[in-house]
């Protein structure tokens, strides 16, 4: 006889691992880059993205980038201890330009300039936790979305 699962252990772990939930952490990760690592060392930095259990992490310059370096596992400690699920083991440091427009916790806007989309019945019942009224009518929108933009497999003959 077979046992019944919560929805929400049963999507977490389907999510687990999956791009959405990595680009999720990641936005996350820069959302709190500053207050990760402090001010100095943000200006000088950024988590441009992660990939394969590894941040990148991108440097101004090659002095910020010894600095890094020896920072690595202080960087990942404070990482772990803000997003325990994050499975990040290791740093990629590698010298590039930090962007000049970088997301800040409270500009972030649950309004967006493009019309919304009416979202579908699925991501409605996805969002149906959240207990957020405009989050959840946000997420359910960009998940409507992606789904319309996913291709369509194309049937064999």
């Amino acid at each position: 006889m077979s046992s019944f699962e919560p929805i929400r252990s049963v999507l977490k772990e389907v999510s687990k691992g999956s791009a959405l939930t990595r680009k999720l952490s990641q936005a996350r990760l820069q959302l709190e880059w500053e207050e990760l690592v402090g001010q100095t060392i943000a200006k000088h930095s950024y988590p441009e993205s992660i990939r394969y259990k590894k941040l990148y992490l991108v440097a101004d310059n090659s002095i910020w980038l010894q600095q890094l370096m020896f920072l690595k596992p202080t960087i990942l400690k404070a990482i772990h201890s803000i997003m325990p699920d994050l499975d990040v083991t290791d740093i990629v440091l590698y010298i590039g330009s930090i962007p000049e427009q970088r997301p800040e916790p409270h500009k972030i806007s649950l309004t967006s300039s493009v019309p919304p989309t009416l979202p579908s019945a699925f991501a409605t019942d996805l969002t149906k936790q959240l207990h957020s009224p405009g989050l959840q009518a946000l997420l359910s929108q960009t998940i409507t979305k992606a789904l319309a933009q996913s291709p369509s497999p194309t049937p064999q003959e």
